[in-house]
């Protein structure tokens, strides 16, 4: 009987992953720099890639759990060819409870506000790491405005700084902009 559990519960640990949506695309314009952004989503992470305007991407895996939250990262930055570098891998492991967030990757920006729905209410505060050479720890609040859109704001509490992001029926990101800065996301296909 203890034999059929555990093997059981090894096949249940290890069940493939099921695709939830794939060939979703984005352009983020900033005032400097242009980056490319797709990824598709399983049951049990995110994966994409961000290409800027330099020919520089970045590979991420984002490992998701229940809750929306997620238990680590894994980052592979490929340099342009013409620097003539080997790409770089990284497994960044996320303290409990805490989000990452890359730039204005949407893949990222959209698990955090997974997390706050998941949370509930119409204004959360969500633990973030900021991915890169120097990760740093801060908090994003998650400020509901009606049905299709939220406001991430940083702890300055700016509003106008803030990341305005409009939703589709489902939650997903269908574009975004930082008022402050003039920084735009937009949404370039989807296949879900």
């Amino acid at each position: 009987m203890v034999c059929a559990i555990i093997a059981l519960g090894a096949q249940a640990c290890s069940s493939p992953e099921r695709q939830l949506e794939s060939g979703r695309a984005y352009m983020s314009v900033t005032y400097n720099d242009t980056t490319y952004e797709s990824f598709g989503r399983t049951d049990q992470a995110i994966t994409g890639v961000v290409v800027g305007s330099t020919s520089d991407s970045i590979r991420f895996r984002i490992h998701t759990n229940r809750d929306a939250l997620v238990s680590m990262v894994d980052l592979t930055v490929h340099p342009a060819t013409s620097r003539d570098e080997r790409p770089r891998t990284r497994r960044v492991g996320m303290p409990k409870g805490t989000l990452p967030v890359l730039g204005t990757s949407v893949a990222f920006l959209e698990q955090i506000v997974r997390r706050a729905g998941s949370v509930g209410g119409d204004s959360v505060s969500v633990p973030i790491m900021v991915l890169g050479n120097q990760a740093s720890l801060d908090v994003m609040t998650v400020i509901r405005n009606g049905a299709d859109s939220v406001v991430l704001v940083g702890p300055d509490g700016q509003v106008a700084a803030g990341l305005h992001l409009a939703l589709d029926s489902v939650g997903h990101v269908t574009g975004g902009v930082i008022p402050l800065s003039g920084t735009r996301i937009t949404g370039l296909a989807a296949n879900r």
